[in-house]
Order: structure tokens, then C-alpha cells, then sequence
């Protein structure tokens, strides 16, 4: 590396780096698109429709993915896959009463079950439509309309947004006086923080409103609830549940907060750049050596027994992605890249569910300037 530009990355905060400015090989970067793009294109028939995408996170993540991938290549096929995805998603919205998908089935208590629906899909679908509306231009109503999805939400001044909504009635799985799982409702105040800017020319009211909503999560609950050593805890009571994989939820957090600091300059400032950083440092010392291909176990205590021991490549792709999206756009080029290489070896190709978009978007957020 010269020497002018050693000295600019050494003056310039981790956080404001884009990939294209982060030395990342050309090596690398190839083999990440060329893996990329054979699973999109195994995604696209030959007539130009799609594949069957199952579940509607998988919809919302491959529209955001494809539209990510058509703005780097300019392929037009990528495109028309992008705005395919997002007009279903829409429809899909649209049918419901609230603009919020059905997910699953959840018990409520006293032997009652809702069909819940909510974050973080919620929250990754209609920030990935939003981005692409926003980009396309000339749909200002369904931007709005997924703005006010968002706005409508169930929320709690105190700074949190519900986990889990009974799409039928938009009621809260659980009392909204119950802090939220943190990765969920950072993926709340992500998309809010992204939404705020793309409809502050058509409603700055709406924008104020998400704006407002996304800093008081951010800036009074998840900020504060972070741990000296970097960590946040499965919710903001700090109780982690001991059946759920904690580091993954932690790395989905970082996931968030550095995705909002992405699409919206805004956020890139040095209080919120200090915690994703304090953050990633801690992902780098206590997740990175316990990640194939390195060898190591958990040794962190906040490990539970829901947290495996070594995330085995065959067992945790997903999270070899999320670690390597983590690491490298925090800086840790070395480890980062390493792990995702040899995620890139068990990419899921042409796989149009869950572990196609876990392995995919992660991919295509660094082609696209993490």
C-alpha cells in the first residue's frame, strides 16, 4: 500500500471506510462476486421469472440483494429481479391489515396462539424495498406506505419496539411495557433510520416521526445497554435466555446498527461509530476464533449453553457470513476475509430460502461498500 493512502486510512474512523476504500484484494473481492452471481443467476430462469423464494424474509432480502448486485455489475437481469420481488412483497403487504407478513405461529399464553409477525423480517424487508424504491424514484405512495408500516408499529415511548405483533389485530405479542429483544428492535430503528430519509422530501412529518423513534431506541436504550467489553446482551433487561444462541443475536445487533450507518450518512457519527466499533472489537477477540476455519471454542462468559462451542462451517454457515460481514467492515480485514473464504466454499448456490439470503445479502453488503 502507498504510503498517502496508509496515512488516510490511519486518520480516517473505521466506520465512515466503504469496502471500494478498504484494501480488500482484488483476489477476494472476485471470488466473492463470481460466487455471488452464480447464485443469482441459478435464482433467475431462463425466460427471466424467478425462482420460487420461500419465506418473506427471503423475498426482502433477495430484492435488496439483487438490486445491490444490479447497481455494482449494471446487469438489467438483476434489476428486473430486484423490482419483481418488490412488487410481490407489496402485494403481499398490501393483503394484510397492518403491512406486516405472517411469520409463524406463537404461543401468547393462557393456551392461546397468534400468527406473529414482526423484526427483524419486518424490519430488513421494508428497509430493502424502501432502498430500492427510494433508487428507482417515481413511487412516492408505496414509499409512504411503507413508512407508515413502519411508523404504525407497535412502540413504546420508552424506547423499544414490540418483538412480535398478532398480524390480525396489530396487538402485541407480549405488554409493550417489556423491553424488546434488542437485535429486533434494532432492526426496527434500522429500517425507521433508513425510511426517515427517503420520505423526508414526501412527509417530513412521517420522517420526523421515524427519525425520533429510531434515535431514542438507538441513542437512549441500545447505546447505554452496551457492556464495557463491547457486548450487548439478548435483550435490554441484560437476562439472556440460556436455550438461544446470544453471540448470533449480538452479531445480528451489529448487522443492524452498521446497516442504518451505511444507507444513511446521518448515523455515521462518533458516538454511535465508537459502540459498533467497541462492538466488532469484541466479535474480533471472542466470536472470530471460535469460527471455522479457526479451531477455537467459546470462551467468553457470556456464552450459554444455547451457544455452540465452535461454529463448524457445516452447521453455521449462516453465521460465517454474518461474523465475516461483521469483521470486515469494522476494519479486521485479515480475519474477516479468512473466515468468509471459507464460508464462500459452502455457499448454499441457487438455494432460494433462508440460508441462500443468510449467505447472500452479507455478501453482497461488502461488494456494495462495507
Amino acid at each position: 500500500m502507498n504510503m498517502p493512502l496508509l496515512i488516510a486510512l490511519l486518520l480516517t474512523p473505521l466506520a465512515a471506510l466503504h469496502a471500494s476504500e478498504l484494501p480488500l484484494t482484488a483476489d477476494f473481492k472476485s471470488q466473492l462476486q463470481t460466487t455471488l452471481m452464480r447464485h443469482l443467476n441459478q435464482l433467475i430462469r431462463d425466460d427471466g421469472s424467478l425462482a420460487e423464494m420461500k419465506g418473506k424474509t427471503s423475498e426482502g432480502s433477495g430484492a435488496f440483494t439483487f438490486y445491490l448486485m444490479y447497481e455494482r455489475t449494471n446487469e438489467q437481469k438483476y434489476r428486473n429481479a430486484a423490482l419483481s420481488l418488490v412488487d410481490q412483497v407489496l402485494r403481499d403487504m398490501r393483503a394484510t391489515k397492518f403491512g406486516v407478513l405472517p411469520i409463524k405461529e406463537k404461543e401468547k399464553g393462557g393456551g392461546k396462539t397468534i400468527i406473529g409477525g414482526g423484526p427483524p423480517a419486518l424490519g430488513n424487508y421494508a428497509s430493502g424495498l424502501a432502498y430500492i424504491l427510494h433508487k428507482e424514484g417515481g413511487r412516492s405512495d408505496d414509499l409512504k406506505y411503507i413508512a407508515t408500516v413502519l411508523d404504525r408499529f407497535p412502540w413504546s415511548e420508552s424506547g423499544w419496539w414490540a418483538s412480535t405483533i398478532d398480524v390480525a389485530t396489530g396487538e402485541p405479542k407480549e405488554p409493550i411495557t417489556k423491553p424488546g429483544i434488542i437485535n429486533k428492535t434494532a432492526a426496527i430503528a434500522m429500517a425507521a433510520g433508513m425510511v426517515s430519509l427517503y420520505v423526508r422530501d414526501i412527509d417530513p412529518a412521517l420522517a420526523a416521526s421515524l427519525k425520533h423513534k429510531a434515535d431514542k431506541c438507538i441513542y437512549g436504550q441500545i447505546l447505554p445497554a452496551q457492556l464495557e467489553d463491547g457486548f450487548w446482551h439478548y435483550s435490554l433487561l441484560d437476562k439472556d435466555p440460556k436455550d438461544k444462541d446470544v453471540l448470533g443475536y449480538f452479531m445480528l445487533t451489529i448487522e443492524e446498527l452498521m446497516k442504518l450507518q451505511r444507507f444513511n450518512p446521518a448515523y455515521r457519527e462518533d458516538k454511535l461509530n465508537a459502540a459498533v466499533q467497541k462492538a466488532q472489537a469484541f466479535a474480533l477477540q471472542h466470536i472470530a476464533p471460535m469460527a471455522a476455519p479457526n479451531t477455537g471454542t467459546a470462551t467468553t462468559e457470556h456464552a450459554t449453553r444455547g451457544t455452540p462451542k465452535h461454529y463448524a462451517i457445516d452447521d453455521e454457515a449462516k453465521r460465517s457470513f454474518q461474523l465475516g460481514l461483521v469483521l470486515i467492515g469494522g476494519g479486521h480485514l485479515d480475519e474477516g476475509i479468512k473466515i468468509m473464504t471459507t464460508a464462500l466454499d459452502h455457499f448454499p448456490i441457487g438455494n432460494g430460502g433462508q440460508d441462500g439470503a443468510h449467505a447472500a445479502e452479507p455478501s453482497a453488503l461488502i461488494l456494495s461498500g462495507f
